[in-house]
């Protein structure tokens, strides 16, 4: 299991470089995840999901993430 928790400077023990370049390194995956659950809960009204039954919730889930990217696409094609 690899950690992605960031790691944090101290007072008066700062991060070194090394570190700062693995929370970079971290940060990137971290943004592009974060990005799409934010747009998701914007602007298709919440990740809550008012259904019964594990199908239904899966093809609820499977129009919001094709809605994503059809949106991702036209923002790429721009």
């Amino acid at each position: 299991m690899i950690n992605k928790i960031h790691e944090k400077g101290y007072k008066n023990k700062p991060l070194t470089e090394e570190q700062i370049a693995n929370n970079n390194l971290k940060s990137k995956t971290r943004v592009r995840v974060e990005h799409i659950f934010g747009f998701m809960e914007r602007s298709m009204n919440g990740m809550y999901i008012w259904s019964v039954g594990m199908p239904r919730a899966t093809a609820i889930i499977g129009l919001m993430n094709l809605t994503y990217n059809i949106f991702r696409y036209e923002q790429l094609m721009r």
